[in-house]
């Protein structure tokens, strides 16, 4: 075997350093015993390994040297100063003087030896051992059956369990004087007179090691080593398997008790049936009576008020309030038109002339009944509130899709011509060839539609139609792009769900548009927040330009999802889907290149003399829109420096329209300063004539683009399809472009590559009729409106399959709810169904900061859950997107809510998004920074994390400590209960963070015993917190006298405590101790900053805090030498860690201790409680005291402080909250 793999076995099964060296201490009283009679004993230690033992033993006054054969594990004794050597126990044991040693130690030792050599090994032991002295064996205990049965077996050079009662006889037999077995790691719940034992106590529950403490006699130690001889030596497996029969026996029920119990089960069964009976007639009742208040003046009122008292809805209401009462009356007398004929022809006729009239004030009046009435949909994700639309229109239609006869409708949702955008004229040149696959009808909201086909072929209807007659189609496709133009379709597909095709991948234009409506108000940042989260939102609020700080992101997937499938033009569309929604978007996408009709070119002479060009120009164009993605700048410049501007006969047309923004202003400039004004044109808006002049007059045309929105170029086809010549970049869709088709220059081409470009083309006639020759002939072949019709109808087809079977897989769902589902039963239905086509999302990190985001109690939890939340929001991993989130049970069921308003607070924005149901999908990983106690058992026993990981999402806790299970005396009465319940319930996640090792090594020892049919499958990790409190979201704010009190405390020795007021955090002996300092007449002031602890509990329950506070409040040195600061800021908690002098961590126990790490990083000394967390987190760079009673304190606060408060803790290692944010993002990734 090679030491590698051995080295490697042992770190990955070995305890960590702290805890070997907490179970170590445990053999301090036989140290101190022997201590009392030999000032300076000698000990040798076999197998010593890294030299936790002998570091130990060093501590202790004694002289001590080890043995091992392992050389790497000697080098880390060397590192530390300790005696040892790489030689045989028995050659070094042979080479002692008798009598010459007082300890010999051997941990998990004898397990690796012959029992030939143990033999020789025993007699040299006592040999070499003074009268009195100790001879001490740890090693595996088999009684325990997961040590016996498995764990001995990690490793393989174990040679055979050492049973504890053949050891202690096999140091009898060498002459041992007496022999104790000292049974370890017991949990200390089974020493309980009411522990349960049950069978998992019998089999496991035994300590995993024992050890055999052998004394030479005779003894001359008197008391201490009698007493420790005399002690229980801990709890057999016989005693276990006793008490359990005993228990067991103790709950069988006797023959009358059971007969009494069934009489019981009886008669409260009865009692159910009648209770049931009565709860069904006080529902109906109440029912009744909410229906009457409601309908109540007083309640509408209510209501109102309750609304417009909300800052964040109060404006908007009023909009919607005000949008409501206007459109009342037309909505009334549209009813009484429909229900009395003859009363209201005249408004009849009106409401036909005006058919979408009903639609657009209907919106209005659903808008305020959903925030009057609470809809039940705001407790459901997006997607799942989509889905239940859907079911809610298939209960409510009786109708089916037509079958298809021939060729098949399809409800066509575009603008069309003359609406001054590319998209219409694209349609137009679409429909004819689509026409041969389809009977169209075209869905359009504008008064006129121009062309002569369009008026002959197609039925011209409108989005109030498409809603009353959408199952007369066989499909329905919409046609977006990113403008106004589209803002009317927004609404309509979430109605009547189609194939979307994508013009544009990018549409914050048409989602701005939108926000400009006041039935969309806040639009904008909730289409942010839900396609690309919070560091989207923050981005953009922040920015001096919040238009143009969004043409980052894509503002699409609202109408993605909603999609029943998606058509794009180009690759450069898929790959930015990938790139925001991850490696599986857009897989089931269509792909159909932009379509050109091919055209009778104009003859160049013929155009040239209409647009006043002469014959012998040599004319370069650029087509479309100028504006700064067009990088027109950059061609000027390029065609000034090259020698097409020299020669006389060169002209530079840019056909579009320049705006008025800073950019036209400094490209105007920039013609004018050229001196050539005469010879560059800017044509402003060009119509189709104009248009299609410049494309027949021009010899070359160069298309540049950046920042490209994933749309594809039109104009770059209008080019090729013109036989004309083109130099583009490689940006967005135009990368795409076959090279044969099209001069390419790199995305970020150089001024030189573009002037080359230009001068090379200019200068070979014959290459430019080639180029344009081939540009012709791709787009007759690739682009043709009969081949991208036919693409067109292969993935309606392949679109319109997928509905129908999904149309018949919720049919199917539905048919078990009956002909009239309620509400609820369609929502739990919508819930449950699995989605049909996998989430169009960024991966999640969402963080449960539950009690943090609803009261933020300012505890040390509540302040890691901000500052860890803080960090990955100014830091979110690559490629994903951290949300904050919190349980609610909203609506009556258990679901996690985005902690949007949250969220805006933190990151100091304004809130424009109101929290809304989580959309979780596979891939997602959740933990939860703080504790929300009752609500996530709650959740859990509802089987809401159970869902969640059934559907591919990571589940894990961030676990502070385990004190309220370990350290029950110090909490409320019932928050064991509580807390086991807790975690009992994070026992069923898939894993934990905790925030120390020795956090992590409680919670494998209570999952040993507690779940241990989760051991398997549950990941435990740990990571610790950071410091810097300037990164953690601070609180900020100082009183008054801040200043004042900062400078007096720097005055004089004062010493800091920080921590909540709680019986854990050792206030009351604190206290005391510096009673005793101020007694001694030693000048020195304590500083407290802490909440009081418990205030929501009733004061029998707070154990010490009433009292202390009592104590506090009334102190004769209270503002003297005694400060007590209730709730400060966290600036004001930076000054005073600036300007005390110590910090005093006198916790009995902690998860991690934070204010070490803060004082560290103030470079503040340090003196903690002997705890093992303490020891973990500080380790050399604090002084530890062990304290029974306060003047025990008093004198060791006295001690430090003559001492110069020593050690420095400066050099402490700590991480900043980025760095620990990023520990934990390692892990949760990782696992």
């Amino acid at each position: 075997m090679s030491n590698d793999f051995y080295r490697a076995l042992e770190e990955r099964f070995r305890a960590p350093q702290a805890e070997i060296r907490r179970r170590l201490e445990g053999y301090l009283p036989y140290l101190r015993a022997l201590r009392e009679h030999t000032p300076q004993p000698r000990a040798f230690d076999i197998g010593c390994g890294r030299g936790e033992w002998l570091q130990l033993l060093a501590e202790e006054g004694f002289q001590a040297e080890g043995v091992d054969l392992d050389d790497s594990m000697l080098a880390a004794c060397h590192e530390r100063g300790l005696q040892a050597k790489n030689q045989d126990a028995l050659e070094a044991l042979s080479g002692m003087a008798d009598e010459s040693l007082d300890l010999v130690t051997a941990f998990h030792v004898v397990e690796h030896l012959e029992f030939d050599y143990l033999q020789q090994l025993l007699p040299e032991c006592r040999r070499v051992l003074r009268p009195g002295g100790l001879l001490i064996l740890e090693t595996p205990n088999s009684e325990n059956l997961i040590v016996g049965t498995n764990n001995f077996y990690l490793d393989p050079t174990h040679q055979r369990p050492v049973p504890a009662l053949f050891l202690e006889f096999l140091c009898q037999y060498h002459l041992f004087d007496r022999c104790r077995i000292l049974r370890l790691q017991e949990d200390p719940a089974l020493h309980r007179g009411d522990a349960r034992i049950g069978v998992w106590q019998v089999l496991y529950g035994v300590s995993p090691d024992y050890a055999v403490v052998a004394q030479k006699g005779p003894t001359a130690q008197g008391n201490a080593i009698e007493r420790l001889f005399e002690q229980k030596s801990g709890i057999t497996l016989e005693e276990l398997a006793c008490r359990h029969d005993e228990d067991l026996q103790a709950r069988l029920p006797s023959s009358g008790q059971t007969q009494d119990l069934e009489v019981i089960i009886r008669r409260q069964g009865e009692r159910l049936v009648r209770l049931d009976e009565q709860l069904a007639k006080d529902r109906l009742l109440i029912d009744r009576l909410v229906r009457q208040i409601e309908r109540s003046p007083t309640a509408r009122l209510g209501r109102l008020f309750g609304r417009l008292g909300r800052p964040q809805l109060n404006m908007r209401w009023v909009k919607h309030a005000a949008a409501t009462l206007l459109s009342r009356p037309v909505l009334r007398m549209s009813v009484v038109a429909e229900r009395r004929p003859a009363l209201g022809k005249p408004l009849m006729r009106l409401r036909q002339a005006w058919p979408g009239l009903d639609r657009r004030f209907a919106h209005y009046l659903s808008v305020l009944q959903g925030l009057a009435g609470g809809q039940e949909s705001v407790t459901m994700a997006p997607r799942a509130a989509l889905l239940l639309e859907r079911l809610e229109r298939l209960t409510s239609s009786s109708e089916m899709p037509p079958p298809s006869v021939g060729r098949a409708r399809l409800a066509y949702v575009s603008p069309l011509p003359p609406e001054r955008t590319g998209i219409a004229d694209y349609s137009a040149e679409l429909l004819p060839a689509l026409a041969e696959h389809y009977l169209i009808d075209v869905i359009v909201e504008q008064p006129l539609v121009v062309g002569q086909w369009l008026q002959a072929h197609c039925a011209i209807r409108d989005g109030a139609w498409l809603l009353q007659h959408a199952e007369q189609y066989h499909a329905v496709i919409y046609h977006v792009g990113n403008s106004h133009y589209h803002a009317w379709m927004y609404d309509l597909l979430r109605q009547v769900p189609g194939v979307v095709v994508l013009h544009d991948f990018y549409l914050s234009g048409l989602i701005w548009a939108l926000d400009c409506d006041p039935r969309y108000a806040g639009i904008k940042w909730r289409e942010l927040h839900y396609g690309s989260g919070h560091t989207a939102v923050a981005e953009v609020a922040r920015a001096t330009d919040e238009g143009r700080a969004a043409l980052a992101y894509p503002f699409n997937r609202s109408l993605l999802d909603a999609a029943a499938g998606v058509i794009v033009h180009s690759q450069i569309s898929l790959r930015l889907a990938r790139q925001w929604y991850g490696p599986e978007a857009g897989a089931d996408w269509a792909l159909v290149p932009h379509l050109r009709q091919p055209v009778e070119r104009e003859s160049r002479q013929s155009a040239r003399e209409r647009l006043g060009i002469a014959q012998d120009a040599f004319v370069v164009c650029s087509f479309g829109l100028l504006g700064l993605t067009k990088l027109n700048d950059r061609l000027l410049s390029a065609w000034l420096a090259s020698n097409l501007a020299a020669e006389p006969d060169g002209l530079m047309v840019f056909v579009g329209e320049l705006g008025d923004d800073p950019y036209a202003v400094q490209l105007r400039q920039a013609i004018e300063r050229s001196g050539l004004a005469d010879r560059i044109r800017v044509t402003g808006w060009a119509d189709l004539e104009t248009f299609r002049g410049y494309l027949a007059a021009a010899d070359l045309a160069v298309q540049l683009r950046t920042l490209s929105r994933g749309e594809t170029s039109g104009t770059v086809l209008d080019c090729m399809n013109h036989g004309l010549p083109t130099i583009i970049n490689a940006n967005g869709s135009m990368a795409d472009l076959p090279p044969e088709g099209v001069w390419h220059l790199p995305d970020e081409f150089s001024d030189a590559q573009l002037i080359e470009a230009l001068q090379a083309l200019y200068a070979d006639q014959p290459a430019r009729a080639a180029l344009g020759k081939r540009a012709r002939q791709l787009v007759e072949t690739v682009h043709s409106p009969a081949r991208c019709a036919s693409l067109y109808a292969e993935a309606i087809e392949r679109f319109a399959t997928r509905a129908k079977a999904e149309r018949q897989r919720l049919v199917a769902a539905l048919e078990p709810l009956g002909a009239h589902p309620t509400r609820g039963a369609l929502q739990a239905l919508a819930s449950r169904l699995e989605p049909s086509r996998p989430a169009v999302h960024q991966p999640q990190l969402l963080l449960d900061i539950t009690a943090t985001c609803r009261l933020d109690r300012q505890t040390g939890i509540e302040r890691v859950a901000r500052a860890l939340t803080y960090a990955l929001l100014a830091n979110p991993p690559a490629g994903i997107r951290v949300e904050p989130v919190y349980l609610s049970d909203r609506g009556g069921r258990w679901h996690y809510r985005y902690a949007c308003q949250y969220t805006a607070q933190l990151l100091g924005l304004p809130a424009g998004t109101s929290d809304y149901a989580v959309d979780a999908c596979a891939g997602d990983r959740l933990i939860a920074l703080d504790i929300s106690g009752d609500s996530f058992v709650a959740a859990t026993r509802e089987g809401l994390f159970e869902r969640m990981r059934a559907d591919g999402v990571s589940t894990r806790m961030l676990v502070h400590d385990l004190l309220p299970v370990t350290r029950p005396e110090l909490f409320p009465a019932r928050a064991q209960e509580h807390f086991r319940a807790w975690l009992q319930a994070v026992a069923r996640l898939d894993g934990a963070v905790c925030v120390t090792r020795t956090v992590a090594d409680e919670l494998r020892y209570w999952m040993r015993i507690e779940a241990r049919w989760r051991l398997d499958q549950f990941h435990i990790d740990h990571s610790h917190h950071g410091a810097d409190l300037a990164s953690s979201a601070p609180s900020s704010g100082l009183p008054a006298e801040a200043e004042a009190l900062v400078e007096r405390l720097s005055q004089a020795p004062s010493i800091l405590m920080v921590g909540t007021l709680e019986p854990r955090k050792g206030y009351p002996q604190a206290l005391a101790a510096f009673d005793e300092l101020w007694a001694r007449g030693v000048e020195v002031n304590l500083v407290i900053v802490g909440r009081e602890g418990w205030r929501d509990l009733p004061n029998e329950e707070r154990r010490s805090i009433p009292a202390l506070v009592r104590a506090l409040r009334s102190h004769p040195q209270l503002g003297q030498r005694l400060f007590w600061m209730d709730g400060i800021s966290d600036e004001y908690l930076e000054r005073l860690y600036a300007g005390c002098h110590g910090l005093l961590a006198a916790s009995e126990d902690e998860g991690f201790g934070l204010p070490l790490i803060e004082a560290a990083q103030h470079g503040l000394p340090i003196l903690a409680r002997d705890i093992p967390v303490f020891r973990e987190v500080a380790g050399e760079h604090a002084r530890f005291f062990q304290a029974a009673e306060p003047q025990e304190l008093a004198d060791a606060l006295q001690g430090w402080i003559e001492a110069g408060f020593t050690p420095a803790s400066r050099q402490m290692p700590w991480l900043t909250w980025q760095q620990s944010a990023a520990n934990l993002e390692r892990i949760l990734r990782s696992s």
